[in-house]
């Protein structure tokens, strides 16, 4: 496997934190703790490995009116009304070398990347059914970590979401998006240049345009004032996607699923309004 350094695995733990449905009570400005996740996922969309990381890491969420570190994104918030917000933040994404994806061999691995970008958040409403539904549109240049920030293409994912507190500390979130890339992203997973083109491989020139349809949920239940735990499953299929017929796409879709606990160290005694 290969090693991520700790601002890739700081990223990774703050998302995953960020799993949890927010109500909309109040919640301290901000929580530090620790963070335990283990992560099975797909190498890439239409892959049939699985990319396996176990990660502990301190972790920090900040639910300030202009910088934020929490609900899937870290960064700045530049804009926020009742329904509508846009900020700009980051994600990451766990990379695989070529020795673990068979299809792949003697080709360039596929390196960690950071996705940086602006995303626009439009609440559709908090009551439906008792759900808090949102359309997220994030909008991100993608960066190879691993090759010196080298410029890796644009991602483009429109989400939909729900949102949903119980009375019994348990939260849960649904989702379905569709993943776009540009013509350099999607060369990066489905392109087979001519150097590396075998009889079982042959030379294929990937084109932009869906990469993939997901669906996703997550639980979250708190266990007590500092314990709380979550888990989170997506499935991405690419019957539909646009470089379906490249000889690097193996199955039609898979599972990526984690599970995580997390320890509440140290809390502000300023409170803020949840979603």
């Amino acid at each position: 496997m290969k090693q991520l350094n700790t601002s890739v695995y700081m990223a990774l733990a703050l998302t995953s934190v960020s799993l949890q449905a927010e109500p909309a009570t109040e919640l301290p400005l901000w929580e530090a703790g620790l963070i335990g996740f283990g992560i099975n996922q797909l190498a890439y969309p239409g892959a049939k490995e699985q990319v396996q990381r176990s990660i502990v890491l301190p972790y920090l969420v900040y639910r300030g009116d202009f910088f934020r570190a929490d609900r899937g994104n870290v960064g700045l918030r530049a804009y926020k009304s009742d329904n509508f917000e846009l900020d700009v933040g980051f994600a990451a994404a766990l990379g695989s070398s070529e020795d673990d994806i068979e299809i792949r061999q003697d080709m360039p691995e596929l390196g960690t990347l950071i996705e940086a970008g602006p995303r626009l958040r439009w609440t559709l409403s908090d009551s439906i059914f008792g759900s808090r539904v949102r359309l997220d549109l994030p909008l991100r240049a993608v960066l190879d970590i691993e090759d010196s920030m080298r410029y890796s293409g644009i991602s483009f994912e429109p989400a939909l979401f729900a949102d949903v507190v119980t009375d019994h500390n348990l939260s849960y979130t649904f989702g379905v998006s569709a993943l776009f890339g540009s013509e350099k992203l999607t060369d990066r997973y489905y392109q087979v240049a001519e150097q590396y083109a075998t009889i079982e491989r042959p030379f294929y020139d990937a084109k932009p345009g869906l990469i993939a349809l997901r669906g996703s949920g997550a639980i979250s239940k708190k266990f007590s004032s500092k314990w709380r735990g979550f888990g989170f499953a997506r499935y991405e299929f690419v019957t539909a996607a646009k470089n379906k017929p490249s000889p690097l796409v193996v199955k039609n879709g898979g599972w990526s699923v984690g599970l995580g606990v997390t320890y509440i160290w140290a809390e502000s005694a300023q409170k803020v309004s949840g979603w």
